[in-house]
């Protein structure tokens, strides 16, 4: 009696774990997962954005709340304003040149070409290389001395030229490294999404006599837009927060006009100790980046409502012949 009473009990158990056996995989594979997260990088980011409410300056003093005071000052000091504009016009130019090169390079990779395999990896390396060695090579072709760009400018008989002491070349090349090092992404991405298009939609537009421009523009780009949105909105995100171009290719130099909102937060927190700026300076570049992406996600969704022809719903043959049949039937 008693073994059957602890097997009535078991059937129970067991039916329960296997109800919730896909809830309990999901549970064992998050949760480590998610705590490591939280170690790593939530409990840090949270301390992060609290330090913005706080006068610190390293571990030798005590922290004091000082409220609003750091959003204040930087707003007022232009420093960081500049900083701040300089991270978003340099982002968004960033954003459009890399997604301009890596549609074009997602064409050319759609056709019809032979080693297309080796074609796609040769564009997706720069994504997978390490920033620190491949800024170096790019410090190499750089150099003022014997850089190799400058080498050739002495051969043509040229005047070399001293790139660390030039605002608008070392904005050149920071931007041209930073779409060099995501095209490749951002090419893969295109690809993925030009290869979903239907190809019946392509026959249609050819039977109509479309031309190649004419399908690009009313089949192509229409069926890339939910692509679209994606890559544009984590671009723009990954553009906007450029950091390790500017360390190793002008430490923010000359004279600190090239310098970019994180490489500001990286000097007050490492190098000035200034915790509190540090932590307000991450806190306000997180908050414009949220609305930057909300406000281009929503004015992508209303662009497809806008473009989105509604559809009017069909009344079925059987419901509007009921009302007939019942009609004859009563005059019967």
């Amino acid at each position: 009696m008693e073994n059957a009473g602890l097997r009535e009990r078991k059937i129970p158990l067991q039916r329960r774990l296997g109800r919730h056996k896909d809830a309990l995989i999901a549970a064992v594979i998050l949760v480590p997962m998610f705590l490591v997260w939280l170690v790593v990088s939530g409990f840090p980011t949270l301390f992060g954005f609290v330090l913005g409410f706080f006068e610190w300056v390293g571990l030798a003093d005590t922290p004091n709340f000082i409220w609003f005071d750091n959003f204040v000052s930087f707003f007022n000091n232009p420093v960081y304003t500049d900083a701040l504009w300089r991270s978003i016009w340099l982002g968004g130019l960033v954003t459009v040149i890399t997604l301009g090169a890596g549609f074009f390079a997602a064409l050319l990779m759609n056709m019809p070409l032979f080693g297309k395999g080796f074609y796609r990896s040769i564009w997706y390396i720069p994504a997978i290389t390490a920033t620190v060695a491949t800024t170096q090579v790019f410090n190499i072709f750089l150099d003022s001395n014997n850089g190799v760009i400058n080498n050739i400018l002495k051969a043509m008989g040229k005047e070399p030229i001293v790139w660390q002491y030039s605002v608008g070349w070392g904005i050149f090349w920071i931007v041209v490294y930073s779409v060099w090092k995501g095209v490749g992404g951002a090419a893969l991405i295109w690809l993925a999404g030009l290869q979903s298009v239907d190809l019946s939609l392509y026959e249609a537009a050819e039977i109509d006599g479309a031309g190649r421009w004419n399908k690009l523009r009313y089949v192509t780009l229409p069926g890339l837009k939910p692509i679209a949105t994606y890559i544009v909105i984590t671009n723009l995100i990954g553009a906007i927060q450029i950091y390790e171009q500017v360390l190793f290719i002008t430490n923010g130099g000359p004279y600190g006009q090239t310098e970019v909102l994180v490489f500001r937060i990286y000097r007050d927190g490492f190098w000035d100790f200034n915790l509190g700026m540090a932590g307000a300076s991450s806190l306000i570049m997180a908050l414009i980046v949220i609305v930057v992406t909300v406000l281009y996600y929503n004015w992508s969704t209303k662009s497809d409502r806008r473009t989105t022809i509604p559809l009017k719903p069909v009344k079925s043959a059987g419901k509007e012949a009921l009302p007939h049949a019942r009609s004859t039937k009563r005059q019967g």
